[in-house]
Protein backbone atom coordinates (compact mmCIF):
# COMPACT_ATOMS: atom_id res chain seq x y z
CA UNK A 1 0.00 0.00 0.00
CA UNK A 2 1.53 3.49 -1.21
CA UNK A 3 1.76 6.49 1.45
CA UNK A 4 -0.90 8.33 -0.47
CA UNK A 5 -3.57 5.32 -0.11
CA UNK A 6 -2.71 5.25 3.54
CA UNK A 7 -3.60 8.69 4.34
CA UNK A 8 -6.49 8.71 2.11
CA UNK A 9 -7.84 5.44 4.18
CA UNK A 10 -6.72 6.94 7.21
CA UNK A 11 -8.49 9.98 6.70
CA UNK A 12 -11.89 8.34 5.45
CA UNK A 13 -11.80 6.02 9.06
CA UNK A 14 -11.58 9.58 10.81
CA UNK A 15 -14.54 11.14 8.87
CA UNK A 16 -16.51 8.01 9.26
CA UNK A 17 -15.71 8.44 13.61
CA UNK A 18 -16.38 12.13 13.64
CA UNK A 19 -19.65 11.18 11.33
CA UNK A 20 -20.87 8.21 13.99
CA UNK A 21 -19.57 10.39 16.94
CA UNK A 22 -21.90 13.32 16.19
CA UNK A 23 -25.13 12.04 14.19
CA UNK A 24 -27.01 15.17 15.05
CA UNK A 25 -24.98 17.58 13.34
CA UNK A 26 -24.56 15.39 10.36
CA UNK A 27 -28.04 15.26 9.61
CA UNK A 28 -28.18 19.10 10.35
CA UNK A 29 -25.32 19.26 7.88
CA UNK A 30 -26.81 17.18 5.02
CA UNK A 31 -30.12 19.18 5.69
CA UNK A 32 -28.68 22.40 4.83
CA UNK A 33 -26.64 21.32 1.88
CA UNK A 34 -29.38 19.90 0.39
CA UNK A 35 -31.55 23.42 1.25
CA UNK A 36 -28.24 25.56 -0.18
CA UNK A 37 -28.22 23.13 -3.68
CA UNK A 38 -31.90 23.45 -3.84
CA UNK A 39 -32.15 27.18 -3.02
CA UNK A 40 -28.86 27.37 -6.34
CA UNK A 41 -30.97 25.23 -8.32
CA UNK A 42 -33.88 27.77 -7.99
CA UNK A 43 -31.78 30.63 -8.64
CA UNK A 44 -30.26 29.28 -11.65
CA UNK A 45 -33.50 28.08 -12.79
CA UNK A 46 -34.77 31.62 -12.37
CA UNK A 47 -32.29 33.75 -14.06
CA UNK A 48 -31.14 31.33 -17.15
CA UNK A 49 -34.53 28.83 -17.75
CA UNK A 50 -36.75 31.03 -19.24
CA UNK A 51 -35.21 33.87 -17.73
CA UNK A 52 -36.43 36.27 -20.34
CA UNK A 53 -39.86 35.73 -20.04
CA UNK A 54 -41.61 37.35 -17.37
CA UNK A 55 -44.26 36.61 -14.74
CA UNK A 56 -45.17 36.84 -11.33
CA UNK A 57 -42.25 36.78 -9.18
CA UNK A 58 -42.27 33.98 -6.91
CA UNK A 59 -43.72 31.67 -9.95
CA UNK A 60 -40.11 31.43 -11.36
CA UNK A 61 -38.81 30.01 -8.41
CA UNK A 62 -41.37 27.49 -7.40
CA UNK A 63 -44.95 25.38 -8.69
CA UNK A 64 -46.57 26.69 -5.70
CA UNK A 65 -47.95 29.76 -7.23
CA UNK A 66 -49.38 27.45 -10.00
CA UNK A 67 -51.44 25.23 -7.55
CA UNK A 68 -52.28 28.62 -5.18
CA UNK A 69 -53.62 29.94 -8.35
CA UNK A 70 -55.93 26.94 -9.21
CA UNK A 71 -56.86 26.30 -5.73
CA UNK A 72 -58.49 30.07 -5.91
CA UNK A 73 -60.99 28.85 -7.74
CA UNK A 74 -60.66 31.58 -9.84
CA UNK A 75 -58.04 30.60 -12.41
CA UNK A 76 -59.53 31.47 -15.36
CA UNK A 77 -59.19 35.43 -14.24
CA UNK A 78 -56.05 34.97 -12.66
CA UNK A 79 -54.66 33.96 -15.85
CA UNK A 80 -56.04 36.60 -17.96
CA UNK A 81 -54.69 39.17 -15.46
CA UNK A 82 -51.43 37.26 -15.85
CA UNK A 83 -51.29 37.52 -19.53
CA UNK A 84 -52.23 41.28 -18.86
CA UNK A 85 -49.69 41.97 -17.21
CA UNK A 86 -46.37 40.42 -18.77
CA UNK A 87 -47.48 39.98 -22.49
CA UNK A 88 -48.43 37.05 -24.60
CA UNK A 89 -46.07 34.87 -23.29
CA UNK A 90 -45.78 35.04 -19.42
CA UNK A 91 -44.08 32.40 -16.94
CA UNK A 92 -46.20 31.01 -14.45
CA UNK A 93 -43.94 28.30 -13.07
CA UNK A 94 -39.89 27.32 -13.07
CA UNK A 95 -41.03 25.09 -16.46
CA UNK A 96 -44.30 26.99 -17.47
CA UNK A 97 -45.32 29.31 -19.96
CA UNK A 98 -49.15 30.74 -20.67
CA UNK A 99 -50.05 32.32 -23.40
CA UNK A 100 -53.08 34.13 -24.90
CA UNK A 101 -51.94 34.51 -28.42
CA UNK A 102 -53.80 32.86 -30.97
CA UNK A 103 -51.03 32.54 -33.78
CA UNK A 104 -49.17 30.69 -31.19
CA UNK A 105 -51.70 28.68 -30.09
CA UNK A 106 -52.54 27.77 -33.94
CA UNK A 107 -48.99 26.86 -34.26
CA UNK A 108 -48.95 25.20 -31.24
CA UNK A 109 -51.66 22.91 -31.90
CA UNK A 110 -51.43 22.69 -35.83
CA UNK A 111 -52.08 19.39 -37.50
CA UNK A 112 -47.44 19.00 -38.15
CA UNK A 113 -46.46 20.61 -35.04
CA UNK A 114 -43.67 18.86 -33.32
CA UNK A 115 -45.47 20.04 -29.60
CA UNK A 116 -46.57 17.53 -27.91
CA UNK A 117 -49.13 16.71 -25.54
CA UNK A 118 -47.61 17.34 -21.89
CA UNK A 119 -47.64 15.23 -18.68
CA UNK A 120 -50.58 17.86 -17.94
CA UNK A 121 -52.58 15.18 -19.46
CA UNK A 122 -51.57 11.81 -17.61
CA UNK A 123 -53.60 13.82 -14.79
CA UNK A 124 -56.86 13.12 -16.52
CA UNK A 125 -57.25 9.77 -16.35
CA UNK A 126 -59.66 7.59 -14.69
CA UNK A 127 -57.00 4.80 -14.15
CA UNK A 128 -53.45 6.02 -14.54
CA UNK A 129 -52.54 2.85 -16.54
CA UNK A 130 -55.36 3.46 -19.34
CA UNK A 131 -55.34 6.53 -21.15
CA UNK A 132 -58.73 7.86 -23.02
CA UNK A 133 -59.49 10.32 -25.69
CA UNK A 134 -58.75 12.88 -23.81
CA UNK A 135 -55.79 11.86 -22.12
CA UNK A 136 -53.65 9.90 -25.10
CA UNK A 137 -50.04 11.43 -25.81
CA UNK A 138 -49.08 9.55 -28.43
CA UNK A 139 -49.81 11.60 -31.42
CA UNK A 140 -50.93 8.25 -33.54
CA UNK A 141 -52.72 6.60 -30.74
CA UNK A 142 -55.08 9.83 -29.93
CA UNK A 143 -55.33 10.25 -33.80
CA UNK A 144 -56.63 6.56 -34.68
CA UNK A 145 -59.34 6.87 -31.17
CA UNK A 146 -60.52 10.39 -32.63
CA UNK A 147 -60.74 8.32 -35.87
CA UNK A 148 -62.50 5.29 -34.48
CA UNK A 149 -64.75 8.00 -32.03
CA UNK A 150 -65.26 10.73 -34.30
CA UNK A 151 -68.95 9.71 -35.65
CA UNK A 152 -70.15 8.80 -32.48
CA UNK A 153 -69.45 12.09 -30.91
CA UNK A 154 -70.76 13.88 -33.91
CA UNK A 155 -74.03 12.28 -33.61
CA UNK A 156 -73.27 10.90 -37.24
CA UNK A 157 -74.05 7.33 -35.99
CA UNK A 158 -76.81 7.83 -33.39
CA UNK A 159 -80.38 7.03 -34.76
CA UNK A 160 -82.63 10.09 -34.30
CA UNK A 161 -80.17 12.58 -32.45
CA UNK A 162 -82.05 15.47 -32.79
CA UNK A 163 -85.40 13.03 -31.29
CA UNK A 164 -83.14 12.39 -28.51
CA UNK A 165 -82.35 15.85 -27.68
CA UNK A 166 -85.81 17.43 -27.91
CA UNK A 167 -87.23 14.47 -25.60
CA UNK A 168 -85.21 15.52 -23.02
CA UNK A 169 -85.51 19.71 -23.47
CA UNK A 170 -89.61 18.66 -23.56
CA UNK A 171 -89.14 16.54 -20.46
CA UNK A 172 -86.94 19.60 -18.78
CA UNK A 173 -89.78 22.21 -19.54
CA UNK A 174 -92.78 19.91 -18.70
CA UNK A 175 -90.95 19.56 -15.35
CA UNK A 176 -90.68 23.05 -15.07
CA UNK A 177 -94.25 24.08 -15.70
CA UNK A 178 -95.64 21.08 -13.49
CA UNK A 179 -93.75 21.89 -10.28
CA UNK A 180 -91.70 25.12 -10.18
CA UNK A 181 -93.81 27.82 -11.54
CA UNK A 182 -94.68 30.28 -8.59
CA UNK A 183 -98.34 31.24 -7.94
CA UNK A 184 -100.00 34.17 -6.57
CA UNK A 185 -99.85 33.03 -2.73
CA UNK A 186 -96.22 31.28 -2.89
CA UNK A 187 -92.94 31.73 -4.50
CA UNK A 188 -90.87 28.61 -4.99
CA UNK A 189 -87.43 28.67 -5.59
CA UNK A 190 -85.83 26.77 -8.17
CA UNK A 191 -81.79 26.58 -9.19
CA UNK A 192 -81.68 26.71 -12.45
CA UNK A 193 -78.22 26.32 -13.02
CA UNK A 194 -78.59 22.77 -11.18
CA UNK A 195 -81.13 21.85 -13.16
CA UNK A 196 -79.07 22.29 -16.53
CA UNK A 197 -76.37 20.36 -14.74
CA UNK A 198 -79.20 17.24 -14.52
CA UNK A 199 -80.22 17.65 -18.05
CA UNK A 200 -76.62 17.83 -19.39
CA UNK A 201 -76.26 14.53 -17.97
CA UNK A 202 -79.85 13.19 -19.01
CA UNK A 203 -78.43 14.71 -22.85
CA UNK A 204 -75.37 12.76 -22.78
CA UNK A 205 -76.76 9.44 -20.68
CA UNK A 206 -79.79 9.03 -23.56
CA UNK A 207 -77.03 9.56 -26.70
CA UNK A 208 -74.86 7.34 -24.75
CA UNK A 209 -77.16 4.30 -23.61
CA UNK A 210 -80.26 5.09 -25.61
CA UNK A 211 -82.04 6.48 -22.04
CA UNK A 212 -81.31 8.77 -19.39
CA UNK A 213 -79.91 8.32 -15.88
CA UNK A 214 -82.84 10.02 -14.62
CA UNK A 215 -81.35 13.07 -13.18
CA UNK A 216 -84.33 15.03 -14.02
CA UNK A 217 -87.06 12.52 -13.10
CA UNK A 218 -85.53 12.13 -9.28
CA UNK A 219 -84.55 15.81 -9.22
CA UNK A 220 -81.86 14.97 -7.41
CA UNK A 221 -78.01 14.14 -8.09
CA UNK A 222 -78.35 10.49 -9.14
CA UNK A 223 -75.55 8.31 -7.31
CA UNK A 224 -74.11 11.61 -6.19
CA UNK A 225 -72.05 11.80 -9.57
CA UNK A 226 -71.46 15.10 -9.77
CA UNK A 227 -70.90 15.86 -5.91
CA UNK A 228 -68.11 13.56 -6.54
CA UNK A 229 -66.49 15.15 -9.75
CA UNK A 230 -66.92 18.42 -7.86
CA UNK A 231 -65.15 17.42 -4.81
CA UNK A 232 -62.74 15.35 -7.13
CA UNK A 233 -62.00 17.94 -9.86
CA UNK A 234 -59.66 20.31 -7.95
CA UNK A 235 -57.86 17.81 -6.01
CA UNK A 236 -56.82 16.22 -9.51
CA UNK A 237 -55.90 19.51 -10.77
CA UNK A 238 -52.88 19.99 -8.64
CA UNK A 239 -51.71 16.61 -9.96
CA UNK A 240 -51.28 18.45 -13.62
CA UNK A 241 -49.02 20.45 -11.54
CA UNK A 242 -46.74 18.22 -9.19
CA UNK A 243 -45.99 15.68 -11.41
CA UNK A 244 -44.31 13.77 -9.13
CA UNK A 245 -48.12 12.92 -7.47
CA UNK A 246 -48.77 10.99 -10.75
CA UNK A 247 -45.40 9.08 -10.64
CA UNK A 248 -46.40 7.91 -6.63
CA UNK A 249 -49.99 7.46 -7.81
CA UNK A 250 -48.38 4.78 -10.52
CA UNK A 251 -46.38 3.19 -7.77
CA UNK A 252 -49.09 2.90 -5.63
CA UNK A 253 -51.09 1.13 -8.17
CA UNK A 254 -48.90 -1.91 -7.88
CA UNK A 255 -50.75 -2.82 -4.54
CA UNK A 256 -54.36 -3.71 -5.63
CA UNK A 257 -55.58 -2.48 -1.78
CA UNK A 258 -54.67 0.51 -2.69
CA UNK A 259 -55.70 0.75 -5.79
CA UNK A 260 -58.51 -0.25 -4.99
CA UNK A 261 -58.41 2.48 -1.96
CA UNK A 262 -57.58 5.22 -4.33
CA UNK A 263 -59.16 4.67 -7.59
CA UNK A 264 -62.75 4.78 -8.79
CA UNK A 265 -64.46 1.13 -9.21
CA UNK A 266 -67.75 -0.71 -10.50
CA UNK A 267 -67.92 -1.73 -7.11
CA UNK A 268 -68.65 2.11 -5.55
CA UNK A 269 -71.54 2.35 -4.47
CA UNK A 270 -71.72 6.47 -5.54
CA UNK A 271 -69.41 8.81 -7.43
CA UNK A 272 -68.08 8.18 -11.24
CA UNK A 273 -67.98 4.34 -9.82
CA UNK A 274 -71.24 4.11 -10.40
CA UNK A 275 -71.45 5.16 -13.70
CA UNK A 276 -67.79 3.04 -14.82
CA UNK A 277 -70.42 0.21 -13.29
CA UNK A 278 -73.51 0.81 -15.85
CA UNK A 279 -71.38 1.08 -18.37
CA UNK A 280 -69.25 -1.95 -17.78
CA UNK A 281 -73.16 -3.52 -18.15
CA UNK A 282 -74.10 -1.98 -21.00
CA UNK A 283 -71.05 -2.98 -22.61
CA UNK A 284 -71.08 -6.35 -21.86
CA UNK A 285 -74.40 -6.66 -22.79
CA UNK A 286 -73.83 -5.22 -26.52
CA UNK A 287 -70.32 -7.48 -27.08
CA UNK A 288 -72.69 -10.93 -26.45
CA UNK A 289 -72.84 -13.54 -28.90
CA UNK A 290 -76.61 -12.85 -29.34
CA UNK A 291 -76.31 -8.91 -29.23
CA UNK A 292 -78.32 -6.86 -31.76
CA UNK A 293 -76.17 -4.00 -32.84
CA UNK A 294 -77.59 0.00 -31.39
CA UNK A 295 -77.31 3.36 -33.76
CA UNK A 296 -76.06 5.37 -30.45
CA UNK A 297 -73.01 6.76 -29.39
CA UNK A 298 -71.96 3.47 -27.87
CA UNK A 299 -72.85 1.87 -30.97
CA UNK A 300 -70.67 3.80 -32.92
CA UNK A 301 -67.53 3.18 -30.35
CA UNK A 302 -68.34 -0.43 -31.19
CA UNK A 303 -68.91 -0.26 -34.81
CA UNK A 304 -65.84 1.60 -35.52
CA UNK A 305 -63.34 -1.08 -33.36
CA UNK A 306 -62.90 -0.27 -30.01
CA UNK A 307 -62.56 -2.90 -27.34
CA UNK A 308 -64.76 -3.89 -24.83
CA UNK A 309 -62.16 -2.13 -21.96
CA UNK A 310 -61.84 0.89 -24.32
CA UNK A 311 -65.33 1.29 -24.61
CA UNK A 312 -66.43 1.28 -21.06
CA UNK A 313 -63.54 3.80 -20.70
CA UNK A 314 -64.49 6.09 -23.50
CA UNK A 315 -68.24 6.14 -22.22
CA UNK A 316 -67.25 6.95 -18.62
CA UNK A 317 -65.23 10.15 -19.63
CA UNK A 318 -67.66 11.22 -22.15
CA UNK A 319 -70.37 11.76 -19.38
CA UNK A 320 -67.94 13.12 -17.24
CA UNK A 321 -66.44 15.85 -19.75
CA UNK A 322 -69.27 15.77 -22.15
CA UNK A 323 -71.84 17.04 -19.30
CA UNK A 324 -69.73 19.26 -17.81
CA UNK A 325 -68.59 21.29 -20.53
CA UNK A 326 -71.99 21.39 -21.93
CA UNK A 327 -73.58 22.52 -18.41
CA UNK A 328 -71.17 25.16 -18.49
CA UNK A 329 -71.38 26.64 -21.52
CA UNK A 330 -75.78 27.01 -21.31
CA UNK A 331 -75.69 28.54 -17.74
CA UNK A 332 -73.40 30.90 -18.65
CA UNK A 333 -74.41 31.86 -21.72
CA UNK A 334 -77.91 32.13 -19.93
CA UNK A 335 -76.95 33.92 -16.82
CA UNK A 336 -75.57 36.03 -19.45
CA UNK A 337 -78.65 36.74 -21.04
CA UNK A 338 -80.94 37.34 -18.28
CA UNK A 339 -78.76 40.30 -16.51
CA UNK A 340 -78.33 42.38 -19.45
CA UNK A 341 -82.22 43.33 -20.16
CA UNK A 342 -81.06 45.00 -23.75
CA UNK A 343 -80.05 41.91 -25.19
CA UNK A 344 -83.13 39.58 -23.04
CA UNK A 345 -85.27 41.98 -24.84
CA UNK A 346 -84.14 41.52 -28.87
CA UNK A 347 -83.85 37.96 -28.42
CA UNK A 348 -87.15 37.40 -26.88
CA UNK A 349 -88.89 39.93 -29.57
CA UNK A 350 -86.99 37.59 -32.52
CA UNK A 351 -88.35 34.35 -30.88
CA UNK A 352 -91.79 35.45 -30.47
CA UNK A 353 -91.44 37.28 -34.17
CA UNK A 354 -90.47 33.45 -35.40
CA UNK A 355 -93.38 31.76 -33.19
CA UNK A 356 -95.70 34.27 -34.94
CA UNK A 357 -95.05 33.30 -38.73
CA UNK A 358 -94.78 30.00 -37.67
CA UNK A 359 -91.11 29.45 -38.48
CA UNK A 360 -89.74 27.34 -35.64
CA UNK A 361 -91.25 24.46 -34.27
CA UNK A 362 -91.29 23.27 -30.82
CA UNK A 363 -89.07 22.12 -29.61
CA UNK A 364 -86.99 24.08 -31.71
CA UNK A 365 -85.21 22.13 -34.98
CA UNK A 366 -81.44 22.94 -35.37
CA UNK A 367 -81.99 23.70 -38.98
CA UNK A 368 -84.84 26.93 -37.48
CA UNK A 369 -82.25 27.52 -35.33
CA UNK A 370 -79.97 28.76 -37.21
CA UNK A 371 -82.04 31.10 -39.26
CA UNK A 372 -82.75 33.04 -35.91
CA UNK A 373 -79.30 35.84 -36.20
CA UNK A 374 -79.73 37.14 -33.25
CA UNK A 375 -79.95 33.76 -31.24
CA UNK A 376 -76.91 32.87 -33.02
CA UNK A 377 -75.50 36.38 -31.95
CA UNK A 378 -75.90 35.39 -28.30
CA UNK A 379 -74.76 31.93 -27.97
CA UNK A 380 -71.14 32.93 -30.16
CA UNK A 381 -70.61 35.56 -27.25
CA UNK A 382 -71.42 33.44 -24.48
CA UNK A 383 -69.15 30.57 -25.07
CA UNK A 384 -66.67 33.73 -26.13
CA UNK A 385 -66.99 35.61 -23.10
CA UNK A 386 -67.03 32.28 -21.02
CA UNK A 387 -65.23 29.23 -22.45
CA UNK A 388 -66.17 25.62 -20.76
CA UNK A 389 -62.43 24.49 -20.72
CA UNK A 390 -60.21 26.67 -18.73
CA UNK A 391 -57.72 24.28 -17.54
CA UNK A 392 -54.11 25.34 -18.97
CA UNK A 393 -53.85 21.41 -21.43
CA UNK A 394 -50.06 21.81 -21.74
CA UNK A 395 -48.10 21.20 -23.97
CA UNK A 396 -44.40 20.65 -24.99
CA UNK A 397 -41.84 22.16 -26.74
CA UNK A 398 -39.74 19.97 -28.96
CA UNK A 399 -36.45 18.77 -27.91
CA UNK A 400 -35.31 21.66 -30.33
CA UNK A 401 -36.87 24.33 -28.91
CA UNK A 402 -38.77 26.80 -30.55
CA UNK A 403 -38.69 31.06 -31.20
CA UNK A 404 -41.16 33.54 -29.95
CA UNK A 405 -40.63 37.14 -30.46
CA UNK A 406 -36.94 36.75 -31.44
CA UNK A 407 -36.89 35.11 -28.04
CA UNK A 408 -35.65 31.01 -27.63
CA UNK A 409 -38.44 28.81 -25.46
CA UNK A 410 -36.33 25.89 -24.49
CA UNK A 411 -37.22 22.22 -24.95
CA UNK A 412 -39.15 20.38 -22.78
CA UNK A 413 -40.69 23.78 -21.27
CA UNK A 414 -44.43 23.44 -21.50
CA UNK A 415 -46.89 26.32 -22.40
CA UNK A 416 -50.63 26.16 -21.08
CA UNK A 417 -53.24 27.85 -23.09
CA UNK A 418 -54.90 30.82 -21.49
CA UNK A 419 -58.56 30.38 -22.75
CA UNK A 420 -60.58 33.14 -21.22
CA UNK A 421 -57.64 35.66 -22.47
CA UNK A 422 -57.66 34.16 -25.94
CA UNK A 423 -61.27 35.38 -26.46
CA UNK A 424 -60.17 39.20 -24.85
CA UNK A 425 -57.76 39.52 -28.03
CA UNK A 426 -58.13 42.89 -29.42
CA UNK A 427 -59.61 41.74 -32.73
CA UNK A 428 -63.00 41.57 -30.81
CA UNK A 429 -62.82 45.55 -30.08
CA UNK A 430 -61.79 47.69 -27.38
CA UNK A 431 -65.00 46.45 -24.81
CA UNK A 432 -64.19 42.44 -25.27
CA UNK A 433 -64.86 42.34 -22.09
CA UNK A 434 -68.22 43.22 -22.58
CA UNK A 435 -71.24 39.95 -23.33
CA UNK A 436 -72.53 41.79 -26.76
CA UNK A 437 -74.29 39.40 -28.90
CA UNK A 438 -74.19 42.11 -31.69
CA UNK A 439 -70.20 42.46 -32.23
CA UNK A 440 -71.22 39.49 -34.77
CA UNK A 441 -73.98 40.92 -36.47
CA UNK A 442 -71.61 43.62 -38.36
CA UNK A 443 -71.17 44.01 -42.06
CA UNK A 444 -67.92 43.53 -42.33
CA UNK A 445 -66.54 39.84 -43.63
CA UNK A 446 -63.10 40.07 -43.22
CA UNK A 447 -63.56 41.36 -39.52
CA UNK A 448 -66.34 38.53 -38.92
CA UNK A 449 -63.44 36.44 -40.31
CA UNK A 450 -60.68 37.38 -37.98
CA UNK A 451 -63.36 36.97 -34.94
CA UNK A 452 -64.15 33.30 -36.21
CA UNK A 453 -60.03 32.34 -36.63
CA UNK A 454 -60.22 33.28 -32.67
CA UNK A 455 -63.34 32.39 -31.51
CA UNK A 456 -62.54 28.75 -33.11
CA UNK A 457 -59.83 28.16 -30.74
CA UNK A 458 -62.64 27.70 -27.81
CA UNK A 459 -62.63 23.99 -28.66
CA UNK A 460 -59.52 23.75 -29.39
CA UNK A 461 -57.82 23.46 -33.20
CA UNK A 462 -56.10 20.68 -36.05
CA UNK A 463 -56.29 17.23 -34.68
CA UNK A 464 -57.29 17.73 -31.06
CA UNK A 465 -60.17 19.86 -31.97
CA UNK A 466 -63.37 18.80 -29.31
CA UNK A 467 -65.12 15.75 -31.74
CA UNK A 468 -68.64 16.77 -29.68
CA UNK A 469 -68.77 20.34 -31.38
CA UNK A 470 -72.27 19.13 -32.69
CA UNK A 471 -73.94 17.93 -30.18
CA UNK A 472 -73.29 20.66 -27.90
CA UNK A 473 -74.14 23.39 -30.41
CA UNK A 474 -77.74 21.71 -31.02
CA UNK A 475 -78.27 21.79 -27.27
CA UNK A 476 -77.25 25.43 -27.10
CA UNK A 477 -79.40 26.05 -30.05
CA UNK A 478 -82.65 24.86 -28.40
CA UNK A 479 -82.60 25.15 -24.73
CA UNK A 480 -82.66 29.16 -24.79
CA UNK A 481 -85.70 29.28 -27.49
CA UNK A 482 -87.34 26.75 -25.47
Amino acid sequence: MSLQESVVRSAFRETLREVYSHPVQTCIAIALLGLISTVLHAIFIRLVHLGQYPGPSWAAYTRLWLCKTIASGNSAKLFVDVNKKFGPLARIGPNHLLTDDPELTRRILAARSHYTRGPWFDSIKIDPHVPNIVSERHPGRHNHLRYQMSAGYAGKDIDGLEMAINQRITDFIDRIDKNWISGPQDTKVFDIGRRIQFLAVDIITHLCFGKPLGFLETDSDVFSFLATIETQLPIVQHFSVILELNTLLLKMMDFPWLKRLILPSARDKKGVGVIMRISRKVVEERFAPAAIAKNDMLGSFIKHGLTPSEAETEISISLVAGSDTTATSMRATLLSIISNPRVYTRLVGEIDEAVAHDLISSPILQEEAGRLPYLQACIKEGLRRFPPITQLRERMVPPEGDIYNGKNIPGGTFIGFNAWGLQLNSVFGDDAEVFRPERWLIDDADRLKEMGRVHELIFGYGTTRCLGIPIAMMNLNKIFVE
